[in-house]
């Protein structure tokens, strides 16, 4: 499958003469939204390829353009055929026909023919497991029983290409692991998988490459791992300076403590075991974070702190002097600490590390600083876990 240079740009029509105009090619004056713009993508036959983004970045509209069900602005595509979409929940069913009926309708739409289909129909429905529920209107359907429905037709017309939005995300998990079966069987016998999802631990662990979709451009493409590390890291400093930018505002609109600020984090840096600056650690591994303080008055006393928060917010570490039992900063203007932790017992994943400086009660913060790089934990292999811990295995001979 090959994309090249593919633009999608949707008209906004603010009356009605302006739709009016618009058959008839005169588009001149209007105002568009760009949903795409010059995205370029190939993938091979027996290759999966996630697609991730935020929300409003493209991903569907690409979907829906390799899919054929809307034309791009520009650009070509050349996709071996069939093609199989399972797109939006619904595309392709009539909500008054029964599920068998749209099982029937679904793959004529898919170019399978009546009487073939008719053929494949038992395996179609053995695999949807709707029940009785397969002679009854469409509309009676939860969401989750028409993505059965959908998947089961799209698999069995024997596709070339498969694309995937989303729809597992409203299976069981029983369903989910029969679809991704079936998926990893697809791919081995060299079908062109594209795949859609929020589920990063999806992308990693099927997917051989990803592509990272930023405004409708593609801001990274490459190894499924590598793409989904600089997503989530990007995805956490947004948040850090949503939460920066809230402060702030907050800030403004408060009085300011009395005695105003006595001191500030210059610097906070991540360093490695050997003591160089770094951004990314291996499993278990140690590292050092050190803490440069500039003290406005030599006589003010500070404490110390270091937090490492998942991308969700929790705090996955947090070490402060005042809680050690380690005596306050003082008696000059300028401070370098070093706070060593031995071993991260942390499988994979991106985290944010920040710093803090209290006064000499660990009450009031002084200063706080987020590190722009994220620190990352890169594991050799994908890995659900959020703990690396030492392990062994006794099994039977």
């Amino acid at each position: 499958m090959e994309v090249h240079g593919l633009v999608k740009r949707y008209l906004l029509f603010g009356r009605r003469r302006d739709r009016a105009l618009a058959l008839f090619g005169r588009t001149r004056n209007l105002t568009f939204v760009t949903a795409l713009e010059g995205v370029d993508l190939e993938v091979n036959p027996g290759e999966a390829v996630g697609i991730i983004g935020e929300n409003g970045s493209g991903k569907s509209t690409l979907l829906r353009l390799v899919a054929g069900i809307s034309a791009p602005t520009a650009g070509t595509i050349r996709a071996a055929q069939p093609l199989a979409p399972i797109l939006e929940l619904g595309l392709g069913f009539h909500s008054d026909f029964t599920g068998r009926e749209n099982a029937l309708l679904y793959g004529t739409l898919l170019g399978i023919g009546e009487s073939a289909m008719k053929e494949r129909l038992g395996d179609v429905l053995a695999f949807a497991d709707l029940g009785e529920f397969i002679d009854q209107p469409l509309r009676t359907y939860s969401s989750g029983m028409a993505a059965r429905l959908a998947f089961a037709v799209a698999t069995h017309v024997d596709p070339r290409v498969l694309v995937v939005d989303e729809a597992l995300a409203v299976g069981d998990g029983a369903f989910q692991k029969k679809c991704l079966d079936r998926m990893v069987r697809f791919k081995q016998a060299g079908c062109t998988i594209l795949f859609c999802s929020h589920a990063m631990y999806l992308i990693t662990s099927f997917c051989d490459r990803a592509v990272w979709l930023h405004n409708g451009r593609v801001q990274q493409c490459g190894p499924a791992q590598e793409v989904v590390e600089q997503y989530e890291s990007y995805l956490m400093q947004r948040e850090k300076r949503q939460i920066s930018a809230d402060t702030e505002a907050q800030a403004l609109r408060v009085v300011p403590p009395l005695g105003g600020k006595r001191g500030r984090l210059r610097e906070v840096r991540v360093l490695d075991a050997a003591g160089s600056p770094t951004e990314s650690i291996e499993p278990g591994m140690g590292l050092t974070v050190q803490l440069t303080v500039e003290s406005i008055d030599p006589a003010t006393r500070y404490h110390l702190a270091v937090a490492i928060d998942s991308q969700d917010g929790r705090c996955l570490f947090a070490a402060a002097t005042h809680w050690d039992g380690v005596a306050p900063l003082s008696g000059g203007t300028s401070h370098t600490a070093l706070l060593r932790i031995p071993a991260l017992p942390v499988a994979a994943g991106s985290f944010s590390l920040s710093g803090f400086l209290f006064d000499d009660n660990a009450l009031h913060i002084y200063d706080q600083v987020v590190v722009p790089a994220a620190l990352k934990v890169t594991s050799q292999r994908w890995t659900p876990s959020l703990l690396h811990l030492p392990h062994t295995w006794v099994v039977p001979v």
